[in-house]
């Protein structure tokens, strides 16, 4: 008798996790912007939301990587060493100006107020305190787990193909080596489909 071969399990399919709108907004008014940790951080997170950094490439942005004259950040060997420049928004470009006002002296952009590294890790405990503070978190199963930088990444990509950002668009500003990868976003929120079924029988 043939000798059966055992069946290979398949992976779990599961999509980005995103916040809605109201989500971030909730999540980021508990920040406290008074307070200069607080202004940074929130400036950082901003970044992520707005921009699709991954955290370890806004941790490691150099001063030199803003430019708010021109309205980019330079992203120096990313994800499988690549660079690329991402355009900002006014409104982050005014949030970016108001952490340049207190930054302290440091090469690093996003620094510890006496000018040393910002761990990737402390921000992720920043997002889980923000998470409990305000109630905001990510549905994945039957679980809730805290919000994490890379979740905003996820918002970031799904919210500008909304927008109507082409999928070569959202693939440059994300910095993925390979389209299939970006494609998936397409799936989180399919608002194309939920229009034509919105408009079925009218």
């Amino acid at each position: 008798m043939p000798e059966q071969t055992e069946k290979k399990e398949r992976k779990p399919q599961k999509l980005p996790k995103i916040l809605s709108q109201q989500q971030v907004q909730a999540l980021f008014a508990t920040i406290n912007i008074k307070c200069p940790t607080g202004l940074r951080n929130r400036v950082l997170l901003e970044c992520l939301y707005r921009c699709g950094l991954r955290i370890a490439e806004a941790c490691n942005l150099n001063k030199n990587d803003i430019d708010l004259q021109q309205g980019f950040i330079y992203v120096q060997q990313g994800k499988n060493s690549k660079d690329r420049y991402l355009p900002l928004d006014q409104e982050t470009i005014e949030w970016l100006k108001r952490w340049e006002a207190i930054r302290p002296e440091s090469e690093l952009y996003f620094c510890t107020l006496q000018g040393g590294d910002l761990k990737p890790v402390y921000i992720r405990q920043v997002l889980d305190r923000l998470s409990k503070r305000s109630g905001v978190y990510i549905q994945d199963g039957h679980k809730k787990k805290h919000v994490t930088p890379h979740k905003l990444r996820h918002t970031f990509a799904t919210e500008i193909l909304e927008e109507g950002f082409t999928l070569p668009d959202v693939q440059e500003l994300l910095g993925h080596a390979n389209m299939s990868t970006t494609a998936i976003y397409t799936h989180v929120r399919p608002e194309k489909l939920a229009a034509k079924i919105k408009h079925r029988g009218l």
